[in-house]
């Protein structure tokens, strides 16, 4: 489902199963040490415009109730951090491209469909440095080149793959989401509902008293350079012996921080040598950084770390 103004006078609800897919699967698993129940959740939404929507999540890590009503936001959040895979499948819910006024500045240059098999593609790269190396992740979009729907893709913040499409008012819509980071988990929403509702039910959208900003959990695409300039401790990681691959290069990876500064989560590594990734994921896990802040107020933060290693 996507936010359009084209459906602006009609009042939706959308009910989301979110949980980890085990490999080649379709199915929901066990909770496992491969993604945990953080990951597992169910998403409520009622939609009639950008201006106008409701939300609920519930998950064993985190709950959020966000109601939009014009100019005024209602929120209410149990949990410190919004896990970013869940996050990041709850927003492609109905923002399938995120901040995509960013992509189009990349001004990328695609081909139309035209009703042959195959892929067109976007690609760009998302930079990171620690000030003396640069590294960086790749980054897509791909759309068929057969109906012009969008396939996958991701950056930084956004990840999703759309999947068994069906009518819904002479739209197609994807049933089923898909997303992983590299090196984390494999998550899928299925939608398990969508219907119209009868305008009576707008009362869903009523907010008796606003939530102060500093009260509004956020979330914030941080330049690494930026947030380097926040750091309180950063241990160095403890390198293991390696027996194979290069003994010095550097790496990438993306980071959640919380809003009290926290590293939460460590992922979509890119290394020279990737037998080092648990050490540096354990590393980074221990870096502290002073809250990085939007209008003074303190915000959770996505962004790269990138660590050279010169090993003897």
């Amino acid at each position: 489902m996507e936010r359009s103004t084209n459906d602006a006078n009609r009042l939706l609800a959308c009910v989301v199963g979110i949980y980890v897919l085990r490999d080649s699967e379709r199915q929901e698993p066990g909770a496992g040490a491969a993604g945990g129940p953080q990951f597992k959740a169910e998403v409520e939404e009622w939609w009639e415009s950008p201006a106008l929507w409701r939300r609920e999540i519930h998950s064993t890590s985190f709950t959020q109730t966000l109601v939009v009503n014009g100019s005024r936001t209602y929120e209410q959040d149990f949990g410190d951090v919004f896990p970013e895979l869940l996050r990041n499948l709850t927003v492609e819910l109905v923002d399938t491209v995120p901040r995509f006024d960013q992509l189009a500045a990349l001004h990328q240059r695609v081909e139309r469909p035209d009703g042959k098999s195959g892929q067109i593609r976007a690609r760009w790269e998302i930079p990171g440095s620690d000030g003396t190396v640069r590294k960086t992740i790749a980054a897509s979009l791909a759309i068929s080149r057969e109906t012009g729907l969008m396939m996958y893709g991701g950056d930084i913040d956004w990840d999703v793959s759309l999947h068994e499409f069906s009518d819904f008012h002479g739209k197609r819509i994807a049933r089923l989401l898909t997303a992983q980071s590299k090196g984390g988990p494999r998550l899928a929403a299925r939608i398990a509902l969508l219907e119209d509702l009868p305008a009576a039910d707008k009362g869903l959208f009523t907010i008796k008293k606003s939530t102060p900003q500093k009260l509004q959990l956020r979330v914030q695409v941080v330049p690494e350079p930026d947030l380097r300039k926040l750091i309180v401790a950063a241990p160095a990681p403890n390198w293991p012996p390696i027996s194979s691959g290069p003994a010095s290069g550097a790496m990438i990876m993306r980071v959640v921080v919380d809003r009290s500064g926290r590293v939460r989560s460590v992922d979509d590594f890119f290394s020279d040598n990737p037998s080092l990734q648990s050490a540096a994921e354990d590393g980074v896990m221990l870096w502290r950084f002073r809250p990085f802040k939007v209008s003074g107020v303190p915000v959770q933060v996505i962004s790269t770390i990138t660590l050279p290693f010169h090993l003897e």
